[in-house]
């Protein structure tokens, strides 16, 4: 997120269970919050595994407030779309995790985003 204009990018990378790079993907979002920014990216990185047919996925994530929202399974009603999507998604697709890794080990999805 650009602290001067507001503007924010989000960006991802799958990597098979041997660590392998799959995919990467950015997207220009606008602007936005760094929340709404980290879910863009987990609902962007969730909807091109769908695609590619992925069913079991860890989505690791350094933001430690969408790991805590998103886990929670019994989070009604939220007043931001994509969040909702996001949950809706990982409900009734497949086998998803989420978990928190510290920002010095998600480099490559920050440089990404920064594109």
């Amino acid at each position: 997120m650009a602290r001067d204009s507001g503007y924010a990018a989000t960006g991802g990378v799958a990597r098979d269970h041997d660590g392998n790079w799959r995919v990467g993907f950015t997207r220009f979002l606008g602007v936005c919050s760094p929340f709404e920014a980290e879910v863009w990216g987990i609902l962007d990185g969730i909807l091109i595994l769908l695609n590619k047919r992925y069913k079991r996925v860890i989505v690791l994530t350094d933001n430690l407030e969408v790991v805590q929202i998103l886990s929670d399974l019994d989070l009604k009603d939220s007043g931001i779309t994509v969040l909702r999507r996001t949950q809706c998604i990982m409900r009734a697709e497949g086998m998803w995790k989420i978990k928190h890794i510290p920002r010095n080990q998600n480099l490559v999805a920050d440089r990404l985003a920064k594109l």
